[in-house]
């Protein structure tokens, strides 16, 4: 079962790389968000892509690994966590648990606040085009105007995006 365990730790220590890596792919779509860098964009979308590909591989490991863990302990695989592992080990083992559970924790967080900023810097870019395609198209269109005796002129020109009135 030690044997397992370091194993274990040692994948552990894997992921939070992993997720360190997507911190830092998070920080750069930001960047590539905010500077309307598209090629910068594309390039860290692909690398994210390939990541989650990566984690995939590491989440199947560990689940297998845990299975494998809960049975030797006769105990649900649900039931299995750092915190719960923590209490089955000593020393060193037990240190290196609880600093991996405080990063995993702390990346988490930090995945969640860059995400989340990520995702409103996407929603007001849409926006924005939304916004700007509207003003475009109905740029297209003039609309009638009156003349002196307040009958309508009728006109079938079209207006250019410059010339209209908001």
């Amino acid at each position: 079962m030690e044997q397992k365990i370091l194993q274990l730790i040692k994948l552990i220590g894997e992921e939070v790389v992993i997720f360190e890596t997507f911190v830092e792919l998070l920080n750069r779509q930001q960047e590539a968000l905010v500077a309307n860098d598209m090629e910068l964009l594309a390039s860290v979308t692909q690398e994210q892509e390939r990541l989650a590909l990566t984690t995939s591989r590491a989440e199947k490991r560990r689940a297998e690994l845990v299975r494998t863990l809960s049975h030797e302990l006769k105990r649900d695989s649900n039931d299995i966590n750092l915190t719960e592992l923590a209490k089955l080990v000593a020393e060193p083992e037990l240190n290196q648990l609880r600093t991996l559970q405080a990063t995993l924790t702390g990346l988490h967080g930090q995945i969640s606040t860059i995400k989340s900023r990520n995702d409103f810097l996407i929603r007001k870019s849409m926006e924005y085009i939304n916004n700007t395609l509207t003003y475009l198209s109905a740029a297209g269109e003039k609309e009638a105007t009156y003349v002196a005796d307040k009958s309508k002129r009728v006109s079938n020109g079209r207006l250019a995006v410059v010339d209209r009135r908001i």
